[in-house]
């Protein structure tokens, strides 16, 4: 049986990470506006308002990414799950799936020739359907990410030229 969920735990935790992170930023944002409160009411300038800005954007992008991934780790194993709901049908059938594809199991068959095509095909359409959601899940995930590495790349350059 293929249709591989990659490492479902490891993504998740990944996912969790980067939110966590995200709030101890947040919490730094809370810190900077509590300083720059104290300095407003002592007639100093607010010199952190730059810093506040970067910190928040970039919180945000971690928190949305670490979202992301947490989603992707729930269609993955919902993936994972509805495949294995095939299995039983598949067995009786002498049927495997081949990475997208139902397929009849090597060697001889005791299923009758006409029942076995008759659920080779709707075993495959019940995996077309579980892969369609799980690539336009993937497709979607691949979109966001790539918006938020660009979002992150553009943060950390605005942060190393000082502007």
């Amino acid at each position: 049986m293929s249709l591989s969920t990659g490492d479902p735990g490891s993504t998740s935790a990944l996912g969790g990470a980067l939110r966590t992170q995200a709030g101890r930023l947040a919490d730094l944002v809370v810190d900077l506006d509590a300083g720059a409160r104290r300095s407003g009411r002592t007639g100093s300038p607010d010199v952190t308002g730059r810093e506040r800005d970067l910190v928040t954007r970039t919180a945000t992008e971690l928190d949305r990414v670490g979202g992301l991934l947490q989603s992707w780790t729930t269609t993955a194993v919902e993936s994972a799950a509805r495949v294995r709901v095939l299995e039983p049908a598949l067995t009786r059938c002498d049927l495997v799936i081949d990475g997208h594809l139902v397929v009849e199991r090597s060697g001889p068959s005791r299923v009758e020739p006409a029942e076995r095509l008759a659920e080779r095909e709707r075993l495959q359409e019940l995996l077309n359907r579980v892969t369609a959601v799980r690539s336009r899940e993937q497709a979607r995930l691949r979109r966001d990410l790539e918006t938020s590495v660009t979002t992150l790349a553009a943060l950390s350059d605005r942060a190393r030229s000082g502007s």
